[in-house]
């Protein structure tokens, strides 16, 4: 390790006032902490697992909350479960650091058909609470016969590509991505990016403080439910029935087509921009709190609408024929085609619905 040695020379005016002290003692940390920052070694060591899982129908992962990293799993056509791991720590000598990855473990097990990897790690670990640090990452490959996967994990980034028929993903303090699920996902987080894509089934996604992203998806028969705060919620290419819920973020959905059941969609303080291709035999509640609400729906939507604002604000249609029943300054009821539909929209506080046929 290489140290080098730096004059600095200072011009000083022989005034001392009742801040000196403070002011040294302000340098003196910094230049601890500048010191002991760089003064960290690093230590590095890779392994790998493989197990014949030919036949096996889920895969388990789990590794403990002080440990994270970065995780990505994908489907091939071995008939083995493959695991690389590489795991970096640092600490002030190189044999502490080696002693970190010394310390954690993976195993990678199989019982009839669930194949299970697990990480564990000494309880406190000596590198929390302090400016030591530690990282593992996994390339893990499933063969085609499992179906399913589950993670308890905390502080990994996880990326998991299909094919897969269930994934059911539990991860705070890291971000998400998952591609290529045709039946159910389930994803719970905090902290953390969320992005979903090609999937196909009931999808339920719970995070905090974070985006969610959702694109090509077909609910079929169930239902997406993509729940945030303070996170933006954007959805494309959507096909089903969709109930989405932010706080303090806008919601942005385009080119979707509801068919059936109830949709509900809601914010505050933001805006929410909605272009729909198709609107059939479904209720659609949208809701906003001080913020506008632009709808684009198709010009033969059939369907009964009623939109909703506080003193102050605006309603505003175009490009749709809309028999009117209804209109005050801060109501509009009417019907549009056969009320095949139900569409009821509304701002409480001061903001604008627009509603456009195109």
């Amino acid at each position: 390790m290489n140290v080098y040695a730096v004059e600095v020379k200072l011009r000083i005016k022989p005034k001392i006032t009742r801040y000196f002290p403070s002011f040294i003692l302000f340098l003196f940390i910094v230049f601890t902490s500048f010191y002991m920052a760089f003064a960290l070694e690093e230590y590095t060591v890779s392994a790998q697992a493989k197990l014949g899982a030919k036949g096996a129908k889920e895969f388990h992962l789990t590794a403990p909350s002080n440990l994270g990293g970065e995780i990505n799993l994908q489907v091939w056509d071995e008939g083995d479960c493959l695991v690389k791991f590489e795991c970096w720590a640092k600490a002030n000598t190189q044999e502490k650091a080696k002693k970190f990855t010394d310390m954690i473990e993976m195993n990678l097990d199989r019982e009839e058909e669930i194949v299970t990897l697990k990480l564990d790690t000494p309880h406190p670990a000596p590198w929390e609470g302090s400016n030591y640090g530690i990282k593992a990452t996994l390339h893990i490959y499933i063969p085609r016969d499992i179906k399913i996967v589950e993670t308890k994990i905390s502080a990994f980034d996880v990326d998991i590509s299909g094919p897969l028929e269930k994934v059911d993903v539990q991860n705070n303090y890291g971000d998400i991505r998952i591609k290529g699920v045709s039946e159910e996902t389930d994803i719970v987080g905090t902290y953390g990016q969320v992005e979903v894509e090609d999937m196909e089934g009931d999808l339920n996604i719970e995070t905090s403080y974070n985006s969610i992203s959702a694109t090509d998806i077909n609910t079929k028969n169930g239902k997406a439910f993509l729940k945030t705060t303070y996170g933006k919620i954007e959805v494309a290419r959507f096909k089903g029935q969709l109930e989405a819920n932010t706080v303090y973020s806008s919601i942005n959905a385009s080119d979707v087509t509801i068919l059936g059941g109830r949709n509900e969609i809601k914010t505050v303080y933001s805006k929410i921009d909605l272009e729909f291709d198709q609107i059939k035999d479904a209720e659609l509640y949208v809701k906003n709190t001080y913020g506008n609400i632009n709808l684009v729906v198709p010009k033969d939507l059939s369907a009964s609408l009623l939109l909703t604002v506080g003193r102050g604000s605006k309603i505003r249609t175009r490009g749709i024929l809309i028999k009117p029943l209804v209109v005050t300054k801060t109501k509009f009821e009417g019907v549009c085609g056969r009320e095949d539909s139900e569409i009821e929209i509304y701002i409480d506080g001061i903001g604008q619905i627009s509603v456009e046929g195109r």
